[in-house]
């Protein structure tokens, strides 16, 4: 007798429910999606019994008796029939799969009416088999009822987690195909507590709905969904929600694309919210890799990284009032804390202003300005430009250093009218700038300002191979292996477009003759075998040369403590204007505003 066997139809559909019933959260998804391709407009779940009792009904389309019937047989399906289907689903079901295994490790009562029929259906089944069907009176759609979730399957309910974790994960799945399905009202109960509920008036209100007034305040729409300011940053990606043709999925290329999009927005260790919709051919998608359908794979994912990760990047570039805090008074009384934004506290050695000068390449005349000098009671100064006087006949000279002329004219027409808007109040504590603009104090970081355009700069110098070179009294020599020499030549031009200049002296020995004109914090040979080891990781935006660029930008940029005239001030604004980057290269932000209405609120005016 042979050994292999046929298994029995029960035990192939507990198989099955495996992968597709991994929990209540789970099986949640199903249901859900069922009754969401049924095009109903009002869907209600409700959850008792430790998550194990579910009863979702919904005033969809229904069925007749005959497809009732059919609904928990394996691979029973009403969205595709042939096998060229599966290359252009549109919806969310298609396997057949879930009533039927749903129903294998539960106790179901289905009762549905299709709008044709004269009379609604009842079917009861136990463990996969029918135990009744009969005829009732309902109104048009379908009401599923589980009870008692893996009452035949043991081994699963042991694994089940806690109460809580659980329905965590439920409530997470219904966030999901609510924003998915803005047009469609869905609520939750929990042990007859309204949990969530949705209007199905449109996608504004299922963000407010669903996340409150701060995170409808604080996102922006772009051509793929929403985006979140740094109000709404976290510690972890449970705020990115990714879509493709509507169905909720998970990708590491999409949520690479989105964090590099916000790359210098955000500090370490911080991820945005975001909510995307992605439209894609469904033929250049595989859904068909899970069971769960989470998991997708793209025919070409250059272009779906690229395709959201530019559309990402330019909606950020120059939106400072998203990019920038805002102090807010509660009940009039309570401010963010400056202090927070205070990371710099090194003193520095006076700045010459013909150094400063010299950093950008820029020239300007003192007497073009007006000033107005007032001593307060600690000595300390305000300087007030009246920025209407100001002449802009030197912006051609510094601008020039970053831009193309097509940018340059678009840029220099907005810090043009930036420029007309604004007084300069002066510096407090030696380490922030302080404006006045449209009824607006703008609180500025000096160090973070001159930061950022040090990196610009000396990112622009490596793209356009123009890093200033040392060249060593000395050359340093060591030795390395022969693997880490093939990284070095494969990597030379690189290397020397980056300011080394490096020989090979014998099989594993090599020697640095050069480096690039920056400060570093090791020796060279550790610089270099770190660089070596960043090499073989081929994702360069994260790269120790990054890390380089952003390190020599912090160490070379003025610090906190240091005191700035107003002519020092206006160089650094006006290249700050014309880059249109609002925060440090680790994310931190340049500035902070606080409006008139809040410091009316404080003083009780309002």
């Amino acid at each position: 007798m042979g050994l292999i066997k046929i298994l029995d139809e029960k035990v192939s559909n507990m198989i099955a429910a495996g992968e597709v019933v991994e929990n209540p959260a789970s099986m949640i998804k199903e249901l859900l999606e069922n009754s969401i391709d049924a095009k109903s407009t009002e869907i209600i779940i409700s959850v008792k019994n430790n998550n194990r009792s579910v009863k979702i009904s919904d005033n969809g389309r229904g069925m007749s008796k005959e497809d009732l019937l059919l609904s928990i047989e394996r691979h029973a399906t009403s969205k595709i029939s042939t096998k060229e289907d599966l290359s252009n689903i549109l919806t969310y079901g298609f396997r057949g799969e879930a009533l039927s295994s749903i129903s294998s490790v539960s106790k179901v009562r289905i009762t549905t009416k299709a709008k044709e029929s004269e009379q609604g259906s009842v079917l009861n089944a136990l463990g996969g088999k029918i135990t009744n069907i009969d005829n009732i009176t309902r109104e048009q759609g379908t009401e599923i009822e589980i009870k008692d979730l893996f009452f035949n399957t043991p081994a699963r309910l042991k694994f089940l987690r806690k109460t809580t974790t659980e329905f965590r994960a439920i409530k997470e799945i219904v966030i999901l195909e609510a924003l998915a399905n803005p047009n469609i009202s869905i609520t939750l109960v929990n042990n007859n507590v309204q949990v969530l509920k949705t209007s199905g008036k449109g996608m504004n209100n299922t963000i407010l709905e669903i996340f409150g007034k701060n995170t409808l305040q604080n996102i922006v729409s772009f051509p793929l969904g929403y985006l979140g300011n740094m109000s709404l940053n976290r510690s972890n990606k449970d705020g990115i929600y990714i879509f493709i043709n509507n169905r909720p999925i998970k990708s590491k290329i999409i949520e690479e694309a989105l964090i590099d999009g916000y790359y210098t927005k955000l500090m370490k260790g911080r991820y945005p919210f975001a909510i995307l919709f992605i439209e894609i051919d469904p033929k250049e998608v595989d859904i068909n890799v899970h069971p769960s359908k989470k998991i997708v794979k793209f025919s070409d994912e250059k272009f779906i990284y690229n395709l959201v990760y530019e559309n990402v990047k330019n909606k950020l570039l120059g939106d400072v009032d998203f990019i920038a805090p805002t102090i807010t008074s509660e009940n009039g009384k309570k401010f963010l804390n400056i202090n927070d934004f205070k990371k710099e506290t090194i003193k520095s050695k006076p700045l010459k202003l013909e150094n400063f000068k010299n950093d950008f390449n820029y020239n300007f005349d003192i007497e073009d300005k007006d000033e107005i000098s007032v001593n307060l009671e600690d000595n300390s100064e305000i300087e007030i430009y009246d920025s209407s006087k100001e002449k802009n006949k030197n912006d051609d000279v510094f601008s020039k250093n970053y831009f193309s002329n097509n940018e340059k004219t678009d840029k220099l027409e907005r810090v043009s009218n930036v420029k007309n808007n604004y007084k300069i109040i002066g510096q407090f504590a030696n380490s922030f700038i302080i404006l006045e603009r449209d009824n607006v104090l703008e609180i500025y970081d000096q160090h973070i300002i001159h930061e950022r355009i040090l990196y610009e700069k000396f990112k622009k110098d490596y793209k356009n191979k123009n890093i200033s070179v040392q060249q060593l009294l000395v050359p340093v020599k060591f030795s390395i292996s022969v693997k880490d020499k093939e990284v070095v030549e494969t990597h030379l031009e690189l290397l020397r477009s980056f300011g080394f200049e490096v020989d090979f002296f014998g099989k594993i020995d090599i020697i640095i003759r050069a480096v690039p004109n920056i400060k570093f914090l090791c020796s060279i040979e550790e610089l270099f075998r770190n660089i070596i080891e960043d090499l073989k990781n081929t994702n360069l935006r994260n790269s120790l040369i990054e890390d380089i660029i952003i390190m020599s930008s912090c160490k070379n940029a003025i610090k906190a403590n240091q005191s700035l005239s107003n002519a020092e001030i206006k160089i650094l604004l006006d290249q700050l204007f014309l880059l249109d980057e609002y925060t440090c290269p680790h994310g931190r932000p340049i500035l902070m505003k606080l409006t008139l209405n809040d410091i009316e609120k404080l003083f009780n005016r309002k």
